[in-house]
């Protein structure tokens, strides 16, 4: 990313960035024959190294501001707004040594991707997600795993409506639907995760839980996600996990 205009060249710094592990080392790298080598340019602090790219996934390390880092594929993520340049981008680098940084606090020299896109990401066009019909109230019971989910997606839109569904967590993906909803099979973040009975420990009324951020490992997609009244929580208590995107779920996607 650059300024408005001119091209900032900035000075090679002395050392590479220091990358400070807040958890265990992530996967290889990819190819370094079409790495790029940018500059970090936060304004001030440090900037975050997240596991996906969202800014809800977990964060895995730091890097300070005006180091020189090394990026090796881009993938499209969660919108980040802010930084130095005052932007908002949904492209997201890959680091040499793991982790995703966004775009927005970059200085790449170009507005667009600089790097060939990561090969773990696919390739296709983005799903379309449709707008459908909406309530100016939660639909769910206060406290239960319905409720938190649809306040997760109330939140996530700017605070301007819920999705009009109704009936049990289990039957939510019909209920979307037929209100107008974009409902897939494909895992997605930025969207409710509906969870048959018997699957992932959900009861016989299904599950829903919000998904903040889907990542690819080696056996598979893999969903981060936030819930309330989880199977081992009291209802009003929020927790996350990380689960297995298995091909029971489906999801019904925030435009």
């Amino acid at each position: 990313m650059h300024t408005t205009g001119i091209y900032r060249r900035w000075p090679l710094l002395a050392a590479t960035a220091l990358l400070v592990p807040a958890a265990p080392a992530l996967a290889a790298p990819e190819s370094a024959e079409s790495s790029a080598t940018v500059t970090v340019n936060t304004g001030s602090r440090d900037l975050n190294v997240r596991s996906a790219p969202s800014t809800a996934s977990q964060r895995v390390g730091r890097i300070p501001d005006g180091s020189r880092i090394t990026i090796t594929c881009y993938a499209r993520g969660t919108v980040f707004s802010g930084g130095p340049y005052d932007i908002s981008t949904d492209l997201w680098n890959k680091l040499a040594d793991g982790g995703y940084v966004t775009d927005a606090m970059l200085d790449t020299g170009s507005n667009e991707p600089v790097v060939p896109p990561c090969a773990t990401e696919s390739m296709r066009p983005a799903e379309p997600r449709a707008s459908g019909d909406t309530v100016d109230s939660n639909p769910g019971e206060e406290g239960s795993a319905l409720w938190g989910a649809m306040e997760k997606w109330y939140f996530a839109s700017g605070k301007r409506s819920y999705p009009a569904v109704e009936g049990a967590p289990r039957d939510l993906a019909a209920s979307a639907r037929a209100a107008g909803w974009t409902v897939v099979d494909e895992p997605r973040d930025r969207a409710v995760v509906v969870i048959p009975p018997g699957v992932l420990d959900a009861p016989g009324a299904g599950h829903v839980a919000w998904v903040d951020a889907t990542s690819r490992r080696g056996d598979g997609m893999y969903l981060r996600i936030t819930e309330m009244a989880a199977m081992d929580k009291a209802p009003h208590i929020w927790s996350g996990r990380t689960v297995q995107a298995v091909p029971e779920l489906s999801y019904i996607l925030l435009p």
